[in-house]
């Protein structure tokens, strides 16, 4: 079977001899080869203790998605700096001490088959931490919260950039496969490019040159980090869906030069978000039948959501660069999936809540399952982000139960 002719998608005898889904050809990343197009989006865990350090409870996670399946898996976004910490009970890398618990855990990984990129990332305005004053370019309310942060002095630029570029180092330290650095989903670099929240005057605002001058100079930093030869990975916000936003045109021309940088695949995603969430909407393709199924009763008689939230980006993205694309948000069904990369509209799949619901999907899919996936999108999971461990929270009426008491309750505020 024939390859596409990518320069990331090496073509074995077994591929030519035996026809496979294109789900299940295995993928390239700069040196780093995937036994199939499925990831692991880098949802966040909720499974580090006050200091960042990882549980017990990260190991197992991650442990059972390469045990099942998964050809790559993201972390959750791990912090920087603590002035870039979200919650709590978010994972850091940084200072050294983190990076010991993370060998073994990355040694296991490998072994079972699957491979494992460090997300990382600085939450700008968009943390949620009462212990943090958060920073960003300028003093804007942050879109999706409503947080008032301080503007960043020149100095704790420099500091956000070396933070990056030392924590980079620790990723690679500590075992990883690769990194993969979030730019997205309304956190700082997101904020950065953003003339939303973006006004400042000077060579860090302004034109669209100057507001994504920090993204960049993070890419070198981390680059320099790690050297030529370790993969190194973007998600990348295309747009805001706030008034006065980063147009995809922008977003676009920022994808051209983070390849030029040597960025080895960009994963789709949002920009700044309103409180709609618009990087994880509600209900996508959701079929009345499963909305009964889940109890979803004031869902019966909506009209569904269309799947695949970035396919248009996607797509744009494709015209503009050359490196692998990586596509998440809303894909759920196992045959859109397949088209997609059957299609070449992305090389590599990307999957947060679905994974969620069913840690074991892959192997499903690569035993012959068809369909739609059991998640319904109901974000519950999203709702309980920094107050309890990640899981789904409607497999089972208790607790489906536990989270309405929750919210009864008022611990989820």
């Amino acid at each position: 079977m024939p390859t596409s002719g990518k320069p990331w998608e090496k073509e074995t005898p077994a591929m030519a001899d035996v026809p496979q889904p294109a789900l299940f050809r295995p993928g390239r990343i700069a040196r780093v080869e995937t036994r199939n197009r499925f990831i692991r989006s880098a949802t966040s865990e909720s499974m580090a203790d006050v200091n960042g350090f990882i549980t017990p409870a990260y190991r197992d996670l991650h442990l059972t998605l390469a045990r099942a399946g998964v050809g790559l898996q993201f972390t959750g976004h791990i912090y920087v700096h603590p002035r870039g910490r979200y919650t709590p009970d978010m994972t850091g890398l940084s200072r050294d001490e983190h990076i010991e618990p993370f060998k073994a855990l990355t040694a296991e990984v490998r072994a079972e088959g699957s491979r494992f990129f460090a997300q990382l990332n600085h939450a700008g305005s968009q943390s949620r931490d009462p212990a943090v004053d958060p920073i960003a370019p300028s003093i804007v309310p942050n879109a999706q919260h409503g947080r008032t942060p301080k503007e960043a002095a020149e100095e704790e630029i420099a500091e956000i950039i070396d933070a990056f570029g030392q924590a980079a180092g620790r990723v690679r330290a500590a075992g990883f496969d690769g990194v993969h650095l979030h730019a997205g989903h309304g956190y700082l670099l997101t904020q950065f490019s953003s003339p939303y929240s973006n006004r400042r005057e000077d060579r860090w605002g302004g034109s669209p040159e100057n507001r994504r001058r920090l993204l960049l100079e993070v890419v070198r930093a981390m680059r320099k980090a790690v050297s030529e030869d370790f993969p190194l990975t973007v998600k990348l916000g295309m747009r805001d869906f706030v008034p006065g936003g980063l147009t995809l045109e922008e977003g676009l021309e920022t994808a051209v030069r983070l390849e030029a940088l040597g960025v080895d695949a960009i994963e789709v995603t949002a920009g700044l978000t309103s409180r709609r969430m618009e990087s994880a909407t509600q209900y996508v393709g959701l079929s009345r039948r499963r909305a009964l199924e889940d109890k979803l009763l004031h869902r019966l008689f909506a009209a569904p959501k269309p799947e695949v939230l970035f396919l248009e980006e996607a797509r744009r993205l494709r015209e503009a660069v050359h490196c692998p694309i990586i596509l998440v948000g809303g894909l759920r069904t196992v045959e859109r999936m397949e088209s997609i990369v059957a299609e070449g509209v992305a090389d590599f799949i990307s999957l947060a809540r679905p994974l969620i619901r069913e840690p074991d999907l892959v192997r499903q899919i690569q035993q012959g399952r068809r369909g739609a996936v059991a998640c319904t999108s109901c974000n519950i999971c999203i709702q309980h982000e920094g107050f309890h461990t990640l899981r789904c929270w409607r497999k089972n009426n208790r607790d489906l139960l536990l989270h309405a008491w929750h919210r009864f309750t008022g611990r989820l505020h």
